[in-house]
């Protein structure tokens, strides 16, 4: 089906003529009795401020300034509802006047601005097509219409839509350069071709098409994508919807979007920061691997030059204390002591599954937890697992491990601890935080971790299940 554009929303330029030095933006309104205009511009999922502008005596608003404004789509904010009006800014034509009544904020005008007045007039032709569109629709959700005036009603409709994919084209032709002939392309349904095989094979297909084309129509290396307020819902869509949501198929897709954004210094740059920053905060179990990734890979090679090397080394550093244990990992091997004071090990542990059991006696977490892992224990037991239940208590506090053991009734588990922190073991797994489990399978792989006491047995039923299906 053909899609329309209503939203001054989706806009992007290349400018080929010479930059504008300077700006000078004229906004006269009818109607509005504010003594102050809020103008705004797009910057990746954020709208920022421009500037607030006063009313003069002449009764408009200007914007000036002695430098050129970045090119993409602004917004004036109207008070006091908050009412939004969107415009673009090129690189050539800084010094326009954009003229219009609160009443009917759709017919705007523009002198100086020719790419204003090019969207403008597209706006309008779209317009005046669905209006003529729609009530052919309705007519053909009526009851008892014929198949020969749905035939009638089909081609009336087909000829509006030729007409809106005929002056998308035209715009795309003879004004290539423009923010608008852009946004046309970028808005642009993908042509998917024809797909032979069985129903799950062709939507197979499709989607992986879909997939590997889906950035065909978009400047990701320009500059202005940066400055529109479609483009970040797009990378969004991609990476969440796209992506199959493991650390591998992630860490293909950042690298891609970064690859080809790179060119565009501040896009590249925010969406680094955005991605970086989303995986350090993620709670979604294993996502850690991404922000891992993104570490080693550009910040601690760097590529992520406007951070300083003290920064960029604690990104690094953080980012190695995780590795060692994320999921897929060989679980880091350690030794620590019994009630006794004998070393034990983790391979001295024979089991299909050990879980790791990170806790300390004043933890309310940890109090809460313990119950539920004495359960999970009790019913799981007897199909290989056991519980190591390690206390994260040191020095003159490591007694408080042993008491603990003894008040909530934790004998059956495998207890230890490292007064000293000879073997490192919380250092290890990263053990800041408490209660924390990890699960370790037979090959000490780490099978999962991040989880809490209630997910237990969710997780060990899908690993049994996991492992009863391969054999």
């Amino acid at each position: 089906m053909l899609k329309y554009f209503y939203i001054l929303a989706t806009l992007f330029v290349f400018q080929t003529a010479q930059a504008a030095d300077t700006h000078e933006i004229t906004i006269k309104i009818e109607n509005y009795d504010q003594d102050s205009l809020i103008v705004g511009y797009y910057f990746g999922k954020q709208t920022l401020v421009q500037d607030t502008l006063l009313k003069r005596p002449e009764g408009d608003f200007i914007l000036t300034g002695e430098e050129a404004l970045d090119a993409g789509v602004y917004l004036l904010l109207l008070k006091p509802d908050n009412q939004i009006i969107q415009f673009m800014v090129d690189d050539e034509e800084q010094h326009f006047t954009m003229s219009f009544d609160t009443a009917d904020q759709t017919n705007i005008s523009y002198e100086g601005s020719k790419e204003n007045q090019l969207f403008s007039d597209y706006l309008q032709f779209l317009s005046e097509r669905k209006s003529l569109r729609e009530p052919l629709i309705e007519q053909k959700n009526e009851e008892g219409i014929s198949e020969m005036e749905l035939q009638k009603i089909d081609a009336q409709i087909a000829v509006v839509d030729k007409e809106v994919t005929d002056r998308q084209q035209a715009i795309m032709t003879q004004y290539p350069n423009t923010i608008t002939s852009l946004m046309i392309k970028a808005n642009q349904p993908l042509d998917l071709p024809e797909f032979e095989g069985t129903a799950e094979e062709i939507h197979n297909k499709k989607y992986q098409y879909f997939r590997k084309h889906y950035f065909d129509n978009l400047e990701m290396e320009n500059p202005i994508t940066i400055r529109t307020p479609f483009f970040n819902d797009r990378i969004k869509y991609y990476k969440e919807k796209l992506t199959y949501q493991v650390p591998d198929s992630i860490n293909q897709t950042l690298d891609y979007i970064l690859k080809e954004m790179e060119p565009a210094e501040k896009t590249y740059q925010y969406y680094l920061s955005q991605f970086i920053n989303e995986f350090a905060a993620s709670n979604v179990v294993g996502h850690d691997a991404v922000y891992v990734h993104l570490a080693e890979n550009y910040y601690g090679k760097g590529k992520a030059t406007w951070v300083d090397e003290e920064n960029a080394k604690k990104i690094v550093d953080d980012a190695l204390k995780l590795k060692p244990t994320l999921i897929g990992k060989t679980a880091p091997d350690f030794e620590a002591y019994n009630l006794e004071g004998d070393l034990i090990g983790l391979d001295d542990i024979e089991a299909d599954y050990r879980l790791l059991f990170f806790w300390k006696p004043d933890c309310g977490h940890c109090t809460k937890a313990i119950p539920i892992v004495k359960e999970f224990y009790k019913n799981y037991k007897e199909r290989g697992v056991e519980v190591i239940a390690i206390c994260t208590k040191l020095g003159k506090d490591y007694q408080t491990c042993w008491d603990g053991i003894k008040k909530h009734e934790m004998g059956q588990f495998i207890n230890l601890g490292d007064q000293y922190q000879r073997s490192k073991v919380l250092k290890k797994y990263n053990a800041v935080q408490t209660p924390r489990f990890f699960f370790i399978d037979k090959e000490n792989k780490i099978v999962m971790k991040g989880i809490g006491a209630d997910q237990l047995d969710e997780v060990m039923d899908q690993l049994l299940k996991k492992a009863e299906d391969k054999m």
